[in-house]
């Protein structure tokens, strides 16, 4: 077989073996060459920069004018900075939709995902959004305020922090004590700290017999006395109660807020010293014990047996 015979032959089987398939990269490549060039990918490329660069631009200047606009009301603190957080992420969920649609993805399917997910996490955290509520009017109304002393949910205390989801009190015994915000929405406020003036109330019992005028007058000469009591405010000393052992002096003043707890144990002890001195009579429980003795113990009947015994005896 000469040599044009075997280079024949090569040409044939040249000419008759299929050409191999492409491999995955390689038909990947193809695929983003068609679309970037026959199906001007590249138009859609640009148009995504563009919106991208100017979407993040507009993004920037409506946060600044939003974040502007709420400092100068009443929604500073946690109300407002919650308020710019929604309304970031929704500006955020917009601004990416519209770059997948400008690169020409549907988005229905993921909007429609998106808000299933939402409705299934909103039922699963129904006591997290119930917090996240009571947080937000509790910024909003401003019932009290960091370091005040509230009475909250049962707990007194005070408030060392409030947050979107609960309050954190610290009690008189040191224990820091958290509540659930929606507790604390939707039960009784006490805030102790909100007016510059307390009323003291106290109660003094006498007893029966004491002159009622004499007492009046040593109650309120121990207020006139007093350095931290508001004497411009007036004061009421009144007999309020007749008691079962005594007569009640109901005695009303006014103190600041920050001394209050001096001026309630300062008076206790100085109205009890006061009354011991003016030989006033501070009652107390009293118990009568009557004594009988054997010769005015009451004569039982003996009983038959004994009888019978000494009948017999007395036969013989």
């Amino acid at each position: 077989m000469g040599i044009s015979t075997l280079l024949s032959v090569a040409l044939l089987a040249a000419e008759t073996t299929e050409p191999a398939e492409p491999g995955f990269f390689q038909k990947l490549w193809n695929s983003l060459v068609s679309w970037f060039i026959t199906d001007h990918g590249w138009m859609k490329i640009v148009a995504a920069v563009a919106v991208i660069v100017i979407g993040f631009l507009v993004l920037k200047i409506v946060m600044a004018i939003f974040k502007k606009f709420v400092n100068k009301t009443k929604l500073k603190g946690i109300a407002g900075n919650f308020i710019l957080t929604i309304l970031k992420t929704v500006l955020v969920f917009i601004y990416l939709i519209v770059i997948l649609r400008v690169l020409g993805i549907d988005t229905s399917s993921f909007v429609a995902l998106l808000t299933v997910g939402t409705l299934a996490v909103s039922l699963a955290i129904q006591s997290v959004i119930s917090n996240f509520a009571s947080g937000m009017i509790l910024a909003t109304n401003h019932p009290f305020q960091v370091g005040d002393f509230v009475e909250i949910a049962g707990t007194s205390g005070t408030v060392v922090s409030t947050a979107l989801f609960s309050t954190k009190l610290r009690t008189p015994d040191n224990k820091v004590v958290v509540i659930p915000n929606s507790a604390v929405a939707g039960g009784n406020i006490i805030n102790y700290s909100t007016e510059e003036k307390r009323r003291v109330d106290l109660v003094f019992g006498v007893a029966y017999g004491s002159d009622v005028d004499k007492v009046k007058k040593v109650i309120e000469s121990v207020l006139d006395e007093h350095e931290l009591v508001l004497h411009d405010d007036g004061y009421t000393v009144r007999l309020s109660e007749q008691a079962a052992s005594s007569l009640n002096f109901v005695c009303r003043c006014w103190a600041k807020n920050a001394d209050y707890w001096t001026v309630y144990f300062d008076l206790t002890e100085r109205m009890t010293k006061k009354f011991a001195e003016e030989g006033i009579e501070i009652p107390y429980n009293k118990l009568d014990v009557n004594v009988i003795s054997e010769n005015t113990a009451p004569v039982t009947e003996e009983p038959k047996k004994e009888k019978k015994a000494k009948k017999a005896s007395a036969e013989k």
